[in-house]
């Protein structure tokens, strides 16, 4: 198992003199023993004896199990100084490096080395590539690596008889002027920057994280290091281009979103960050993901100093033309957003790096922008944050746990770009907040009071932040603006699920009033023809309410009892308010489950009628009456169509049989703690089975 380290380059963990040239052989643990009668080394274009001594065996580390390049017998053979080995490797016909390394002889006897194979063989490897992502993403790298590999060793071939060849071609030019020496054929190239490239895709393709991350990097770092020798061949070998550090960046932010994602949060947990009232544990996959985006913002700033020292150098020299291929632009800036903002478990320290990324995006943004002429110059800028990099900001602040300011640092974003956008400069179409940038911070609110749980008086006011920032939209929505902002069905989603988890006083009126505006909205259908021509709608953003959304409302008003209730002594006058108040909490109830009924988009499911029948309990008083309301909501609920799909993850006992209309294990639990009469209750039963009977026939 052999690591291509470089021709010059130091491998991790060797150290090497001067005129030293060492390879890297990383073996595995079940081999190292073999590992003593290894003769295969790094040939570089200058043959140089190297003696077994030169070459050190490198254990990887126990939690970096990396692979390495695993060459054939023929591959290895040009890592061997001996010339029977190499001579037996030209017959390997089949692979491209056999026909680059094909020699011709000129006029005056003069070997050089055949230009007319090389490009057919860089491209045949190319391609080769290419199909290996294709059909197999996972074992792709491997192969990649072995094919250039294969096409490096074959190049260093190829140097060491054009080196061979100049010097004849000097001896002969020297000793004899008759006969005029014809001139030494291009230097081949077999390796480019395409090439390491698409090695680099292959393991951005390969979905292995920090493992792919770790060997594209030193793909990169390998180039790199190509460039150390000061020769004629050096300047013809590969170098990193803007695609490769762009690819790099991008691997680390996937790595940085697949190793946050790996392992129990709850047991892997060894870091520990303290806040003003507790201690919260950071799980050791979060920590992993913070190292790769460092990885990937430490890359960027390296890319961004390699560009500044070329402009440095284009001013020093002015036969040095300037070339800003290797500027990071907004796609750059945005991959490592992407690593600090899609970390599972962030924290505010991956928002205020992400935050950091934005500030730096703006510095640069009017940096480079600020000697073109007016305004127009905006467009001259390579780096310039857009939607997406505003959106992965809000959703750092929005995902970020531990900390409560969050929710309000994601909507002062959002409240700056419409600020932006309302500038009127060329900005105003690239930072235009969509209905996602609005979602990300009201689900930021929403799920903050979903945390904070019942008790919390600061429920009350994140419910109306939502319910504000839907009215927004609501507003925004009349604008005839391109493209559209108006709110969708998910926007009042949210807003009901805020107000169902605050279990305020005041949470019964709000969510009813926003499942009636939501009802509203599907009756206008705001997408009219026109609009959809206009390019100003679709027929995607219909809002429609469905099942769920009344169940949300009715289970709302079912667990509102106790809310606002004085833990003191409760005189008369307080009873009789309360009681009231619950009564007017189950008209709400009765109110949605009416509507639900004669909505033609939506029916009742069991959880409609579960969540009424615990209403009656909860919210009325232990009476008769309260007893026939039960009893006739049960009758309604197995008259009614079962438009319920049968699932094959909830047992076939839990849910509803064959001719029982609505009615399953949840509603019949609830119909015995609401009836603790047996009398009652086995009358009932009795009169839903004589009627499941006949229907189930049907």
């Amino acid at each position: 198992m052999l690591l291509l380290a470089g021709r010059r380059c130091r491998p991790w963990g060797v150290v090497s003199s001067r005129n030293t040239i060492v390879a890297a052989v990383t073996v595995d643990t079940t081999t190292a023993a073999n590992t003593k009668n290894t003769s295969n080394v790094c040939r570089c274009r200058r043959r140089i004896d190297l003696t077994p001594t030169t070459i050190d065996v490198i254990l990887p580390r126990s939690h970096r199990a990396f692979s390495t390049i695993s060459f054939d017998a023929a591959a290895a053979a040009y890592f061997s100084n001996s010339p029977s080995t190499l001579s037996s490797t030209v017959d390997n016909k089949n692979h491209p490096s056999a026909a680059a390394t094909t020699t011709t002889t000129g006029l005056n006897g003069n070997v050089a080395p055949s230009s007319d194979y090389h490009e057919y063989s860089r491209h045949q490897a190319e391609e080769q590539i290419k199909q290996w992502i294709e059909t197999n993403p996972l074992i792709a790298p491997y192969k990649a690596e072995e094919s250039l590999a294969n096409l490096w060793v074959a190049q260093q071939r190829i140097f060491d008889e054009w080196e061979a060849n100049k010097k004849l071609h000097l001896q002969t030019n020297a000793s004899s002027s008759l006969h005029p020496l014809q001139p030494l054929q291009p230097l081949p190239i077999l390796i480019t920057s395409d090439t390491v490239n698409l090695v680099i895709k292959a393991w951005r393709h390969s979905n292995k994280g920090e493992i792919a991350a770790e060997r594209a990097e030193r793909l990169l770092d390998w180039m790199d290091n190509l460039h150390d020798d000061d020769d004629a061949t050096s300047m013809l070998l590969p170098r990193p281009n803007y695609q490769t550090y762009a690819s790099c960046i991008s691997i680390w932010a996937d790595a940085a979103v697949v190793e946050s994602s790996k392992g129990n949060a709850a047991a892997t947990a060894t870091t520990t960050t303290t806040t003003a009232n507790n201690t919260k544990s950071i799980p050791h996959a979060t920590k992993l993901g913070f190292d790769c985006a460092k990885r990937a913002e430490d890359l960027l700033m390296r890319m961004q100093a390699k560009h500044e020292e070329l402009e440095r150098l284009s001013v020093s020299d002015r036969d040095l033309p300037y070339n800003s291929e290797l500027q990071p632009d907004t796609n750059t800036f945005n991959s490592v957003l992407r690593a600090w903002s899609y970390i599972r478990g962030g924290t505010k320290a991956s928002a205020i790096r992400a935050m950091r990324i934005l500030d730096l995006m703006q510095e640069l943004h009017h940096f480079q922008s600020s000697d073109a002429p007016s305004w127009q110059g905006i467009g001259l800028s390579k780096v310039q944050p857009n939607l997406f990099t505003y959106k992965c900001v809000i959703h750092a602040w929005g995902h970020a746990s531990h900390t409560l300011e969050g929710p309000d640092r994601a909507e002062e974003i959002l409240r700056h770009m419409l600020s932006i956008s309302k500038a009127g400069n060329n900005l105003n179409k690239e930072v235009l907040p969509d209905e996602d940038c609005f979602h990300l911070v009201m689900k930021a609110h929403a799920e903050l009071v979903r945390r904070r749980g019942k008790g919390d008086i600061a429920n009350a006011d994140r419910a109306r932040q939502v319910t504000d920032l839907l009215n927004w939209m609501e507003l925004l929505a009349l604008r005839r603006t391109k493209p559209k902002i108006e709110p969708t069905t998910e926007s009042y989603r949210i807003a009901l699920s805020a107000w169902a988890w605050s279990h305020h006083i005041d949470a019964p009126k709000q969510a009813e009033e926003i499942l009636f505006r939501m009802i509203r909205a599907c009756e206008l259908n705001r997408n009219n023809v026109n609009d959809i021509q206009k390019g100003l709608g679709s027929k995607d953003d219909t809002v429609t309410p469905e099942v769920r959304d009344f169940n949300t409302v009715i289970n709302c008003c079912s667990f509102a009892r106790g809310v606002g209730l004085p833990k003191d002594d409760l005189n008369d006058d307080i009873k009789l308010n309360h009681q009231l108040a619950l009564k007017e909490t189950y008209n709400i109830a009765k109110g949605v489950l009416d509507a639900l009924l004669s909505f033609p988009y939506a029916q009742p499911d069991s959880g409609t009628f579960a969540g009424m029948i615990r209403a009656c309990v909860n919210l009325l008083p232990d009476t008769d009456e309260r007893d026939e309301c039960v009893i006739d909501l049960f009758r309604l609920a197995y008259q009614s169509p079962n438009v319920t799909e049968k699932s094959s993850v909830i047992p076939e006992r839990l849910q509803a049989p064959p001719g029982g209309g609505c009615v399953d294990a949840n509603v019949l639990r609830q119909l015995r703690h609401a009836l603790p009469n047996s009398e009652d209750y086995i009358r009932v039963r009795e009169e839903f089975e004589e009627y499941r009977r006949k229907n189930s026939s049907k």
